[in-house]
């Protein structure tokens, strides 16, 4: 299963019907061709301990009309164990009554292997560990590269994540705490919900937890019509790279005072073989300079995974901390 995967649910509470996700399906090891479980039937696929949380969490959504946001265990048909991150909403009706609840549910539990080591210790995010998915038209690899001690207990990551309407978010940055799996599982369901990439940092610099942003690249690409949207916290700009050269994106401006977000969004049009270069902070600019001379190898690379081997072999261990690099190539 790949890491982070994510699932989507909605019950109806008048009908007493379920709609779930393909995806969501696959997180609990479901066959996909049966009815969805209602309600009240999901506490039966939820580890024996963390029941009377789930029942916590629904009870407060559809009495109190309280945002979902926690999580719980589940047990799968061949007996394995994962621990999922819920976030949903109920939908009210006229009266102020909950009419449904909806809720995106996704697999963290190689996160959860690693997060209370990340408080007191180096340890690699498992998103670096696992393969990425590649949405339609997008080719994605990532490679991190480890830093000299000593090591501090940020978190770097990066994410790729297919949207329903065809959309990809991408992001890479890096974080510090004990709450990431919260954090971007909550910007996952946000994400899915449509906010764009710079209100994302926003609400992920905001956020009333624990884990706090340091700096990050969050991306939006639009297949249709190619168009890549992206933000910053910090300062990591993506690299493009076209027609045998590399270049460092233009900023975006910051937004006047008062906007909706503190941070700028800038917007370009991709073309099929281009290839964009999303990095962490801790890349240096000699690291990036190099990078940039890759531009002709780069180019005729068939496969963003043939890229990482290039970066890879450019790029040496011993920058000030860890970083990660994200390819993406436009495949279509």
């Amino acid at each position: 299963m790949p890491f982070g995967q994510v699932g989507r649910a909605e019950w109806g509470l008048l009908t007493d019907e379920a709609d779930w996700s393909v995806e969501l399906y696959r997180i609990l090891g479901l066959d996909p061709s049966v009815p969805a479980p209602t309600l009240d039937e999901l506490p039966a696929l939820v580890h024996e301990e963390d029941r009377p949380r789930l029942t916590a969490m629904v009870t407060c959504c559809l009495v109190d009309a309280r945002p979902i946001d926690g999580e719980f265990r589940v047990r799968r048909p061949d007996d394995s164990v994962r621990t999922v991150h819920m976030r949903g909403e109920p939908v009210l009706g006229k009266d102020g009554g909950a009419v449904s609840m909806w809720a995106v549910i996704r697999d963290v539990s190689e996160l959860c292997l690693h997060r209370g080591s990340l408080t007191t210790a180096p340890a690699p995010p498992p998103a670096r560990q696992a393969p990425l998915q590649s949405p339609p038209t997008l080719d994605c690899a990532a490679h991190h590269i480890p830093g000299a001690p000593p090591v501090t207990a940020a978190a770097d990551w990066f994410d790729v994540l297919e949207l329903p309407c065809g959309a990809a978010l991408l992001s890479v940055g890096n974080l510090t705490g004990p709450d990431t799996a919260t954090l971007l599982g909550a910007v996952h369901g946000l994400a899915l919900a449509g906010i764009r990439p710079n209100q994302l940092l926003a609400i992920m610099a905001q956020s009333d937890t624990t884990t706090s942003l340091r700096d990050a690249v969050c991306c939006r690409y639009e297949p249709q019509n190619r168009t890549f949207t992206w933000a910053r916290s910090g300062r990591p700009v993506p690299l493009l790279f076209r027609d045998g050269t590399g270049r460092r994106l233009t900023a975006p401006e910051d937004p006047p005072p008062g906007a909706e977000s503190p941070y700028g969004q800038a917007e370009l049009t991709l073309r099929p073989g281009d290839v964009l270069l999303l990095h962490t902070e801790r890349l240096s600019e000699p690291d990036g300079t190099r990078l940039l001379g890759l531009g002709p190898r780069l180019s005729t690379a068939r496969t963003a995974r043939e890229c990482v081997r290039m970066l890879a072999g450019e790029l040496g261990a011993g920058q000030d901390g860890d970083a990660c690099v994200l390819v993406v190539r436009v495949s279509g």
